[in-house]
């Protein structure tokens, strides 16, 4: 039975993911709903992100919503794009999303250049109606940056 979920996560890992092209969504369109949605439900995601955005905390998914709303009314994407595939943990369930992100601050028209990392692990169904999916939903339970 083990083998079997090695087996299916392997697989799992190594074809391109639906959530991938989600969190480009919500980036792009610089909205904290659709991110909302592909955030775990399930205890606090730890959020690192250097300057101009300096946040290191635990977030519920309520106040990521309220940090990525504060974030996107700010700061504008000029770029996002995300590997396709997930680079898998050995010894952990899941994966690292790692994508590009750029954007600029609307106020100063400061671009800034950062490499994000998305810790994605199968989690609980969204409810109806929420995410579009196959049955296996992949939820993001940490969220770090580092500047390019």
């Amino acid at each position: 039975m083990v083998t079997f979920h090695l087996l299916s996560l392997s697989l799992l890992l190594s074809l391109p993911v639906p959530i991938a092209s989600r969190v480009e969504t919500a980036f792009l369109q610089n909205s904290p709903q659709i991110l909302r949605e592909l955030l775990t439900s399930e205890g606090t995601i730890p959020v690192s992100l250097p300057d101009p955005l300096s946040l290191a905390d635990q977030l519920s998914p309520d106040q990521a919503f309220l940090v990525f709303k504060r974030i996107f009314s700010v700061y504008k994407t000029t770029e996002f794009t995300a590997e396709p595939r997930l680079s898998s943990l050995p010894g952990l369930p899941g994966g690292v999303l790692k994508a590009r992100w750029s954007f600029r601050n609307e106020r100063t028209g400061n671009q800034y250049p950062f490499r994000v990392y998305f810790f994605i692990v199968p989690g609980s169904p969204s409810p109806p109606g929420g995410a579009r999916g196959s049955g296996i939903a992949l939820k993001i339970v940490e969220i770090r940056a580092e500047r390019l």
